[in-house]
């Protein structure tokens, strides 16, 4: 979500069209992307970590708590829980942090409107249809997410606020980025939020670290485009190229 499909939402081509509600299977975009992929991982000339680290599963802790501090690498496209690895309490603790890093917004691909782009994704805790105490389970709901209780979490991991009236909130407004980080809420967009599409992320993985190890983009989105098409089904998905 913070890589590549920042790339892809960056351009004029999404990864679901939600107006024929039918998977973008390949796209401009789509091949966009993967060239920046490309260029940035090209090892004649490389602008990224090497492979063994970043087809690591581990890729993100060893970005955030190794090479950042140790100042090996310059820019993350990350989010917004990033800094959290470096709190006193975090698993890196990095005191010289706000002196060193800064924060910027992405830009889409040509600066179109709206000339920036960002991604929210998440999770949520649901009730069971076949829950003997859905009434019980509900106030513990209510408990845990109280705004009190939400604003103390948000701001121990570093995460944007999901409810409007935290965002005023003493220690969340004043944790250094919250209100940059909170500020990009304006324009985020959405990863689908439907079934097929864990498994249409992993393709994603897929076609990334194939162009990383060698693969030409535009082969890349044609497996990717074939594998979408096996997932979704072909009347659910479309080509744009």
């Amino acid at each position: 979500m913070q890589g590549f499909e920042m790339l892809l939402y960056g351009t004029k081509d999404p990864l679901y069209n939600y107006s024929t509600q039918k998977w973008v299977a390949s796209s401009k975009g789509f091949l966009d992307a993967l060239n920046f992929v490309k260029q940035v991982y090209n090892p004649s000339n490389l602008l990224g970590p090497t492979n063994d680290i970043m087809l690591n599963t581990q890729a993100a802790n060893t970005i955030a708590q190794q090479l950042i501090p140790q100042g090996k690498l310059g820019i993350d496209i990350d989010g917004s829980w990033l800094s959290s690895n470096w709190y006193p309490t975090g698993p890196a603790a990095w005191s010289a942090w706000q002196q060193t890093m800064g924060v910027a917004k992405m830009p889409t691909e040509f600066g179109q409107a709206p000339n920036y782009v960002t991604l929210s994704g998440g999770w949520a805790y649901s009730i069971t249809s076949k829950s003997a105490h859905p009434d019980q389970a509900f106030q513990v709901l209510q408990a845990g997410f109280n705004k009190d209780l939400l604003a103390t979490y948000d701001v121990q991991a570093g995460q944007v606020a999901p409810r409007q009236d935290i965002v005023s909130v003493p220690a969340y407004h004043n944790t250094p980025l919250n209100p940059f980080f909170t500020s990009l809420v304006a324009f985020t967009q959405f990863r689908p939020g439907f079934p097929a599409y864990p498994k249409i992320s992993l393709q994603i993985d897929s076609a990334m670290q194939h162009v990383m190890s060698g693969q030409s983009p535009s082969d890349a989105m044609n497996t990717y485009s074939q594998s979408v098409t096996g997932i979704a089904g072909a009347n659910s998905v479309e080509q744009r190229t």
